[in-house]
């Protein structure tokens, strides 16, 4: 029986296709179970990698079963299909935050800190739980029909055993990804989690991503310049004065409250 006539079956119905890669793709359905229009992601393991299959995914489906948080995409349940197939039953969202960056340019500035805010919240709630998401993006911040954040996405989320534990593994996307992870040193999770943070902002500011990643060693180069906003921004002018300050990290860990120390300088 293949998967269509299993979720079928089980009362859902598919609407349309919302994402593909190489073993799994996304859709939109409606539930009868539910009461509501759901996103499935349905990863097959017969052609996904063997340390995604034993490491990644497992990790994944751990964290969704214990987060519960209103800005963090709640997993309704899980369906084994010939075992071959896993349906992943999740809210659905109505688009992610790089399509309503491309539909309005930017996000003014009492938006962009509301929603912000809300990603603080998020993360803050996970990291308290010594869980870290190292794949932060804003594909990978969704957005429901009211424009409430929903964090999505945890296949390279770890749970941290000991605070002081260093990650080795590279992951993520290098536009997101601060120096320490491109140069292949050992780096703190959780500051990982909040240099994306930095990235998102800056991206939801100005509509433009802060450094070009075409090319590993120079964009290393470039994280260590004073950052630029482009003329026309829409950011306040005591928000410019914040040079020293890439990507509002500082402002960011003061939110948090759960890191002493930052990649750089605090601004002066």
């Amino acid at each position: 029986m293949s998967v269509n006539d299993v979720l079928k079956g089980m009362g859902y119905k598919f609407i349309a296709e919302i994402g593909e890669g190489s073993f799994s793709q996304v859709k939109l359905a409606t539930s009868q179970k539910h009461h509501c229009n759901v996103a499935i992601k349905i990863v097959d393991r017969v052609k996904a990698p063997k340390d995604f299959v034993q490491k990644f995914l497992p990790r994944e489906l751990v964290i969704l079963r214990r987060v519960n948080h209103n800005h963090i995409v709640q997993m309704h349940e899980l369906i084994e299909v010939a075992g071959k197939r896993l349906c992943i039953v999740m809210e659905a969202a109505a688009k992610d935050l790089l399509q309503k960056i491309h539909e309005v340019n930017r996000i003014p500035e009492d938006q962009s800190k509301n929603l912000f805010s809300q990603m603080v919240s998020a993360i803050n709630y996970l990291h308290q739980m010594d869980i870290v998401h190292r794949d932060l993006k804003c594909e990978n911040i969704l957005l429901t029909a009211e424009e409430q954040v929903k964090v999505t996405d945890f296949g390279f989320a770890h749970c941290v055993q000991d605070p002081s534990e260093l990650s080795h593994t590279f992951c993520g996307s290098a536009a997101y990804t601060p120096p320490e992870v491109i140069m292949g040193m050992p780096y703190d999770p959780k500051k990982y989690d909040i240099w994306s943070l930095g990235v998102i902002l800056y991206v939801m500011v100005t509509g433009l991503m802060p450094y070009d990643d075409t090319n590993l060693r120079r964009l290393i180069r470039l994280q260590r310049k004073s950052l630029v906003y482009p003329e026309g921004a829409g950011v306040q002018e005591p928000c410019r004065k914040i040079k020293r300050n890439i990507l509002y990290i500082y402002i960011t860990i003061q939110m948090l409250k759960t890191h002493k120390k930052t990649f750089i300088s605090p601004p002066q």
